[in-house]
């Protein structure tokens, strides 16, 4: 009995090493999970342990994945996609040479545009800074300027800013902001003496402050002079030389010489048939002249105060009824030499408007005064003239208007010419008693207005 309970024992120890190899072996299969083969199947045992197939509820992973792709895009677009995407999986990939990117281009260019427009502005703005500080310059030191010697008369208490503006009006100089910016800059300014001063143009800014900083130079006489309204040069002459100014002879020699700059004298009409160049820029009125005076500051004065009394508003009507700055004082002459009153110019200016416009019928103006200064003046000065001159200016024989103007007219008469009344009047005739003045449509009568005005 005792042997068989031995060799009962030795087998149950080798039925339980054997089942916990199995145990060992089922765990590490479970851990590696390696692929069931036929030779390696699990037991019934290590079957039932695992979770049944139902609960493992993961897709199986297709194999050709590129094969499903390909067929659910169309036939169409495979081929579109064929061609689009080339195959590359046989060619082998050339390495491509590196590209400057173009934002670095732009970069560049907008960088050489800036520099090219900085540098031309920088040399723009020398150029014009370097031609103001020449100017200035100039002006300061009065270089290139007139060394004509003026007289200038400086009111009491007057301060720097007046004292400029009168010697720009003067013409001794050209900028009065600068003048004042280098007084000041001087410390010139309250020390200036009122009183006569010799100044000329030329001199410099430093020099002129010297000179108004010294005493005034011993007062001149002087003379005031009126010019009225229709007056000739000879006759104008002939009354500075009364009040000391100047010689007549003098004066009409430089009148219809000189030249001042000034707008107007690009208008001035010279002709062989014209007896005075200037007869007629004489601007009517009263000034005042130093005794013994220089006839080229005599007319300079005249000359400024004529491109004064000329506004933009007097020039813009005679370009609107297409006359030229002659023209107009020439028939302003003739209307200022004829009628005495404002509202009998207008007429009279219209009388000579219409003939004007009816050259054919009325090609002669026929006023008296032409033909005076024919006699008067052009043939009462000595000098040859030709016929044609005197034909010219006679409206008897020439035709439309005088080469000149025959006096010198005021504003009244100017503006008779620029405005004159509306009427249909082509003749005229006044009472030289009583100056009425009496209009005509025809010459019928005129001829009667005659006997009215004692003239037949």
């Amino acid at each position: 009995m005792a042997s068989n309970d031995n060799i009962d024992s030795l087998i149950d120890d080798i039925l339980e090493e054997h089942d916990e190899k199995k145990k060992s072996e089922v765990v590490s299969k479970n851990t590696e999970e390696p692929l069931p083969t036929d030779e390696n199947k699990p037991t019934e045992e290590s079957v039932t342990e695992e979770p049944p197939a139902e609960a493992v509820s993961e897709e199986p992973v297709p194999e050709n994945t590129e094969t499903e792709i390909d067929d659910a895009v169309p036939d169409d677009e495979t081929e579109l996609l064929a061609e689009e995407e080339p195959d590359y999986e046989d060619e082998e990939e050339e390495p491509q040479p590196k590209r400057a990117p173009k934002r670095k281009k732009r970069r560049f260019s907008t960088k050489l545009a800036v520099g090219l427009f900085l540098t031309t502005l920088v040399i723009v703005i020398s150029i014009l800074l370097a031609v103001f500080i020449l100017q200035t310059a100039k002006e300061i030191i009065g270089f290139d300027k007139a060394n004509t010697e003026i007289i200038v008369e400086i009111p009491n208490d007057s301060g720097t800013e007046k004292i400029a503006e009168l010697l720009e009006s003067e013409g001794i100089i050209d900028q009065p902001m600068l003048f004042r910016v280098y007084s000041k800059m001087k410390g010139a300014d309250s020390f200036f003496i009122a009183g006569s001063h010799k100044l000329s143009p030329s001199m410099s800014y430093g020099d002129i402050i010297d000179e108004l900083q010294s005493d005034a130079i011993n007062m001149r006489e002087v003379a005031d002079v009126t010019f009225p309204e229709g007056i000739t040069l000879d006759e104008a002459a002939a009354r500075l030389e009364e009040k000391g100014v100047c010689s007549a002879a003098d004066f009409v020699d430089t009148f219809n010489s000189a030249s001042f700059g000034f707008d107007f004298e690009e208008d001035v009409r010279d002709s062989t048939l014209k007896y005075y160049k200037m007869e007629g820029y004489l601007f009517p009125d009263t000034y005042r002249f130093y005794l013994e005076e220089d006839p080229l500051i005599v007319c300079k004065k005249i000359y400024k105060n004529f491109d004064a009394k000329l506004t933009r508003d007097y020039l813009g009507r005679m370009e609107d009824m297409g006359m030229t700055l002659e023209e107009t004082l020439t028939f302003a002459s003739i209307v200022q030499a004829e009628a005495g009153d404002t509202a009998n110019m207008k007429r009279v200016a219209s009388v000579f408007h219409n003939r004007l416009k009816n050259k054919d019928e009325f090609p002669l103006l026929q006023s008296d005064p032409t033909s005076k200064y024919v006699r008067e003046v052009i043939c009462a000065s000595g000098e040859y003239v030709s016929e044609n001159m005197k034909t010219a200016y006679d409206t008897y024989k020439g035709a439309g208007l005088p080469p000149g103007p025959i006096c010198n007219p005021g504003l009244d008469a100017i503006e008779a010419v620029l405005y004159p009344a509306d009427t249909d009047y082509y003749y005229f005739c006044s009472n030289l008693e009583t100056r009425e003045f009496y209009y005509a449509k025809t010459l019928e009568e005129h001829e009667e207005n005659l006997k009215l005005a004692g003239l037949a």
